[in-house]
């Protein structure tokens, strides 16, 4: 083969290494830069024997140049160097590294060595390095062991770039030099890989090969060193009983010359690999600019840069460079204390050292001579230094701790936990109604994982449990904060989600509904996938802030996640109350933990009863319902010859879950009578109004269509322009247009805090021009005040809003004041307006409430908190809740008392008499108001009344609340 040669493929190159293996030359990039290896015909055309060469010198004869090659340190062809075998060292394949081989070719184009690997008993290292195989042997072994083929050598023949080529060194040749003994003279492959194992062992523990040599060379070292080599001289004395008494003797020494030579050795073989790497660095940068004079980085900028990689990449290369620092600076001290102290002990030295380095006031008492003073003085000066670096490094180490733990990195172990995963304006009161629920356990604990800082979350709730207003209550329940991303499965091990007893999934509301529900499919997916997490011990509940959404969640994680959609429970709960007056008290003290409760709970003694002989079956609960064992379906307000069936659990509204049992059923129910004749409320058509605009305005004028009869007016009192409302309640075309049977829509553009814009409403048609029609606030029969979806938009916080809505109330509660009493002088029967319905979002404006005079609100924030606390201890109850808060199924009423009591006839009646009349229509009673008694002040009667079966007289405004089908 001649001429230039640039192998372009793997292929390429071990075809060409085939006619060199048969005795052709390689020719490199220049003719007059030939590499001629393993070649039968040498640099000036003359065939080489063949016979296996039997000396070192015959073999050295038989090196080949390496021309151009990066193995060379020399640009002189006289002088390069002769390099027959190589050694393969740092590549990527664990199966290579430490093999040996022989080098055919240098591709200077490409950077890379052809090395043929010598392994096996036919192409053994030892055999080829000391001439018994020769280059031609390899081939035909080569041959022998695979099919003929183009690429027959590509599985021997390795292409390498030079940083993973290095020379051979003494331990490889005294590895090589004994394998050769084996094989040659005692013939055993075997004891020659033994030996092979054994120096590759020792070349990676090169210290502990010193150490198997110790025990035996430093007795002879230590007994000249005392002048006792008479105890050890050719006589009759020299026994091993001698031997092993001067090692006891002396076993402090030993033991202390042998910690020095270990501790020596691994740092040298440290400072070493640190140098033979910035050596290669060097050199590698010099490679890639070849004009570049001078060195390529200063020692310093090198040292900097190890420094900082081990500091970067190991957290224990500080302490690491501690020890070493404090073993060099012992060592040196010892051994010059050795040399110019009197005493020749070398542990007693190495302790004289110590002592110098951990207490400075010890080398005042040292020798009076110069020198030792000097010593002393330098150690303990270094003593001081490592005591500094150390108190240092402890000081950092603790901080970094400490500042971990304030950053909440730590991993929570626990079990039977809550985990909240993410951080918004309804957590707070979540985790009061949590504790409200684990206060008859005694407390619990629950885990917050958001992104937020853990000292900033800290502080929040801080902040809420020291308020003077409304604070938030603990009752034994600790909260701990962890920050991290609530995605990665690395963060929710951290917070223990796999052994929670329920994880709370926040939405994110500072992002568009639609990213934010996206971003909670995601987590649902995350928790899915979790391999330790075990769905059916621990249930997930779900916010989602679009109702439209909701159906993702089945599609990525079937019957996985409770879904809550929290605009969508505001807006019905806004519809019913609005339409209900005092019904959102009734609705409040329902959902939260303060009172009552849902609760399902599993009875025997009642199975084969039917659900109307229950009704009085409980002193301190109401029955309302019956989730079927069978096809796990809850039937609120089930028929009263519904049957209670084994295993079937039945809903109650209990203080708790242990503060109620079954009675022994010794209420008489005789002579209950019938109610007296219901009449249908004549259905009359309603004019409602809503102040403020919500992304979900749309899905609220939809089911407020369900309720309201035919003709129904409702107008729309915001600041959105008359022109963008269209494309707006269509959610910008992912919605179809409003389909409404009974409700007719009148825009009106103003803002609810002005009072100019409530004084007169005027409608406007679709292009902001006046229609005609006007109303006034007092014909209104409803009035809703939202918490405004433009201001939020704007920059307002919860309190802005709040405050935003009180302004409104205040305002619309003045003019129908004032039209009410201007109207009364003319018409003394003129209706009392309606008392407006308030949203409020921030729970500390509760108590300004009483201020404004605010007899309708809802506390939107504080009723989902509930919802969703009560849903993650017992995730049927988002079915209750489903079917109470739609317009089909059993909804909360509030009836008068005249409903089932004729009160001419007969007013003294029980509550379990006033529920079994009920049960005669299909009504659950759950309470009652009495007149002249504000909602507030019979809370606990509203809900699960105490003493149903105590008599009372009954009054005409008394009022009887009730779950019912319509």
């Amino acid at each position: 083969m001649s001429g230039y040669a640039s192998p372009t493929n793997v292929a390429d190159m071990a075809h060409r290494l085939n006619g060199s293996l048969s005795g052709e030359d390689i020719e490199l990039d220049h003719p007059d830069d030939p590499l001629c290896i393993l070649s039968r015909r040498g640099r000036d055309g003359s065939m080489i024997s063949t016979t296996p060469p039997t000396s070192r010198r015959h073999l050295l004869k038989r090196k080949v140049s390496f021309f151009s090659s990066p193995l060379n340190f020399s640009n002189e062809v006289s002088s390069r160097g002769k390099i027959p075998m190589v050694k393969i060292a740092n590549t990527s394949r664990s199966d290579i590294n430490g093999k040996f081989g022989y080098v055919h070719a240098y591709y200077r184009t490409r950077e890379r060595y052809a090395v043929t690997l010598l392994e096996g008993e036919k192409r053994h290292p030892a055999l080829a390095y000391f001439g018994v195989l020769s280059a031609e042997d390899i081939k035909h072994n080569m041959k022998d062991d695979e099919p003929p083929s183009q690429d027959q050598h590509s599985d021997h023949t390795l292409f390498l770039p030079p940083t993973t080529v290095v020379h051979l060194n003494f331990l490889d040749v005294v590895s090589l030099f004994l394998q050769y003994v084996a094989l040659h003279f005692f013939n055993s492959p075997h004891l020659a890989g033994h030996v092979a194992h054994i120096m590759e062992f020792l070349q990676e523990n090169f210290s502990m090969f010193f150490l198997l040599l110790l025990p035996v060379s430093l007795a002879r070292l230590y007994g000249i060193l005392l002048g006792r080599w008479d105890t050890f001289v050719l006589s009759d004395s020299i026994t091993t009983f001698n031997m092993m008494a001067s090692f006891s003797d002396h076993k402090g020494e030993f033991f202390t010359l042998a910690l020095l030579l270990l501790g020596t050795s691994t740092i040298a073989r440290f400072l070493i690999s640190e140098y033979r790497l910035v050596k290669e660095k060097a050199e590698a940068m010099l490679s890639h600019n070849p004009n570049q004079t001078g060195k390529a980085f200063s020692t310093m900028e090198m040292f900097e840069y190890r420094i900082d990689y081990h500091f970067s990449t190991s957290k224990w290369a500080k302490v690491a460079l501690l020890l070493s620092f404090t073993f060099m600076l012992i060592a040196a001290g010892a051994g010059a204390l050795v040399v110019f102290m009197d005493d020749p002990s070398l542990s007693n030295a190495v302790w004289i050292a110590w002592t110098y380095v951990a207490d400075p006031g010890t080398h005042a008492d040292c020798p009076e001579t110069f020198l030792i003073r000097l010593i002393s003085f330098t150690v303990t000066l270094g003593g001081m230094l490592i005591f500094a670096l150390m108190i240092g490094i402890i000081s950092d180490y603790i901080a970094e701790k400490v500042d971990d733990l304030k950053k909440g990195k730590s991993r929570i172990i626990d079990i039977d936990h809550t985990v909240m995963l993410g951080w918004n304006d309804k957590s707070l009161a979540i985790i009061q109604q949590i504790a409200l629920a684990n206060e008859s356990e005694g407390g619990g604990n629950i885990v917050v994982l958001a992104n937020n800082g853990k000292e900033e979350l800290e502080d929040t709730l801080a902040s809420a449990v020291a308020s003077n207003e409304n604070p938030l209550l603990l009752l034994g329940t600790e909260v701990i904060f962890r920050s991290g991303n609530p995605l990665l499965e690395s963060e929710l091990r951290r917070v223990s989600t796999q052994t929670a007893r329920c994880v709370i999934s926040l939405s994110l509301e500072e992002l568009d509904p639609d990213e934010a529900d996206a971003t909670q499919v995601r987590q649902v997916m995350a928790l899915k996938a979790f391999d330790e997490f075990v769905g059916d011990k621990c249930h997930v509940v779900v916010e989602v802030q679009d109702i439209d959404n909701k159906e993702l969640f089945p599609l990525v994680a079937p019957d996985f996640a409770e879904v809550v959609v929290t605009h969508d429970i505001i807006g019905r709960l806004m519809i019913q109350c609005a339409r209900c007056p005092g019904l959102a008290s009734v609705l409040e003290e329902m959902m939260g933990f303060e009172g009552s409760e849902f609760y399902f709970e599993e009875w025997p003694e009642l199975t084969g009863k039917t659900f109307y002989d229950i009704t009085c079956r409980f002193d301190d609960a109401v029955p309302l319902g019956v989730k079927s064992a069978r096809d796990g379906n809850v039937h609120i307000n089930p028929e009263n010859d519904h049957v209670i069936n084994d295993g079937d659990r039945i809903l109650v509204l209990a203080e708790d879950n242990d503060s109620y049992e079954v009675n022994d059923g010794d209420f008489e129910a005789k002579g209950i009578g019938k109610v007296p004749q219901v009449l249908e409320d004549e259905k009359r058509v309603e004019k409602i109004m809503f102040c403020g605009w919500r992304r979900d305005m749309a899905d609220m004028i939809t089911q407020l269509d369900e309720y309201v009869e035919k003709g129904s007016e409702l107008w729309l009192l915001n600041m959105v322009p008359a022109k963008k409302r269209a494309a707006l309640l269509m959610d910008k075309g992912n919605k179809e247009d409003l389909v409404l049977e009974n409700l007719s829509i009148c825009n009106v553009v103003g803002n609810p805090v002005i009072r100019r814009d409530l004084n007169t409403v005027q409608a406007v048609d679709n292009d902001g021009k006046l229609t005609g029609q006007t109303v006034t606030l007092d014909q209104f029969d409803s009035i809703l005040i939202l918490a405004d979806a433009v201001a939020i938009e704007n920059g307002a916080n919860m309190m802005s809003c709040d405050s935003r809505s009180l302004s409104s109330l205040l305002i619309i509660q003045d003019i129908q004041k004032k039209m009410y009493d201007k109207r009364k002088i003319k018409y003394p029967n003129t209706k009392v307006p309606c008392d407006p319905i308030s949203e409020i979002l921030d729970s500390r404006t509760k108590s300004l409430l009483s201020v404004a005079n605010c007899k309708g609100y809802i506390m939107s924030n504080q009723i989902i908190s509930s919802v969703m606390a009560q849903v993650s201890e017992e995730k049927d109850i988002n079915i209750v809740l489903r079917e109470i808060l739609t317009a089909e199924g059993s909804e909360t009423y509030i009836r008068s008392v005249t409903r089932y009591v004729d009160l001419e006839k007969e007013n003294e009646m029980s509550f379990w008499d006033i529920a079994l009349r009920a049960r005669q229509l299909r009504e659950v009673a759950v309470g009652f108001k009495p007149e002249g008694m504000a909602f507030k002040e019979a809370a606990k009667l509203i809900i699960n009344p105490p003493d149903k079966a105590a008599k009372r007289k009954w009054a005409p405004g008394d009022i009887i609340v009730t779950f019912s089908m319509d």
